[in-house]
Order: C-alpha cells, then structure tokens, then sequence
C-alpha cells in the first residue's frame, strides 16, 4: 500500500510532465545548501520549477505517460528541472554545471522523447520560445504587408490588379513549365 507522502509526490510529477515541454534530471550530489539554493534561484527566474523526486516515481509517472528509455538515467539523486522553454532550461542548468562540476546532467524529456546529456547539451542552440513565436509571426505577416504596401501605392484598384496579375503569371508560368515537360516526355 503506497504511503500518503508517495502518493502526493506521484501527483507532483505528473504535474509537473502535464505542465512542461521539457523535464531535464539532474544529480545534484556534492551540491552545498548554498549552492543549491543558488541553483534554484536561477531556476526561478526562468520560470523553471526544480523538485527532487524520487526515481521510482519517476518511472512510475513516465511509464503511465507512454515514456519508453528513462530507466538508466534513474540513478542515485534525481532532482527535476521542469519548463516550457527547452533552449533556456538547458542554458540555465548548463551554464550552472560549467561553475559547480557537482552539478551533473543526466538526461532529459522532450515531450515524450528521452535525450541523453549530450541531447540536452544541442537543446542550448534551439532558438528561445519567444524568437520561434517572433519568426512565425513574421513569415504570417509578411504577404499581408506586401499587399498593405501595394494597396498604398497608387490607386487600390492598380494595386490589386497588380497583385492578382502577379499572382496569374505565376500561375501561368508553372502551368507551361508543366505542359513543356509532359512534352518532352511525350517526345522522347
């Protein structure tokens, strides 16, 4: 019969897999309070929650949520480090393992996909959550601004000549390009 204290951390990690894109683990053994404490400073900042958990759990919880590869990385101290951002929680975590070599990596969660120290390592180069957001809106609303632009110049009716014929000789381009290899293909 599992204890009450179990069952509350069960619950704690599934929250936490539920609310995160990524879940990076860590050893954190040979940490001093201080340290620790340092640690988990950082964390906050960036928004990531960090919560020693124990590796049973851990696999019970990644086990129910259809995570397959977890176990080896489920040894000895396990502390969760837990976001939405993969590129800043890795940085972070990185970037404080460099100053204290206590410190440890052990792997991680992408979603559902299990990566190694050396996965977590390429996560630091993804671009942040907020540079993919700025990227998508700016392929979004670029054809919306080039028509804006073309409305502006001149008369609205010249400009939206202009976009629909452009928009017509591209098509017509690619139509004969395609009836000029069906051609060809036909001759030979």
């Amino acid at each position: 019969m599992p204890n009450q204290a179990n069952i509350q951390q069960a619950e704690q990690i599934r929250e936490i897999f539920e609310s995160a894109d990524v879940v990076l683990l860590t050893d954190f053994q040979g940490l001093s309070v201080a340290e620790t404490n340092e640690l988990r400073n950082q964390l906050r900042e960036a928004n990531i929650q960090y919560k020693v958990c124990k590796n049973t759990l851990i696999n019970v919880i990644a086990q129910e949520r259809g995570i397959e590869g977890l176990e080896p990385f489920l040894k000895g101290n396990t502390a969760l480090a837990a976001g939405t951002d993969p590129a800043t929680s890795s940085k972070v975590l990185l970037a404080f393992s460099e100053e204290h070599e206590d410190l440890k990596i052990k792997g991680g969660i992408l979603g559902t996909q299990v990566i190694d120290a050396d996965g977590v390592e390429t996560l630091k180069d993804m671009p942040s959550y907020e540079v993919l957001v700025a990227k998508t809106v700016g392929l979004v609303s670029a054809p919306l601004v080039g028509l804006v632009r073309t409305l502006h110049q001149g008369s609205p009716i010249i400009g939206m000549v202009n976009v629909l014929s452009g928009t017509i000789r591209q098509v017509t381009s690619v139509l004969t390009q395609v009836a000029e290899e069906k051609k060809e293909a036909e001759d030979a």
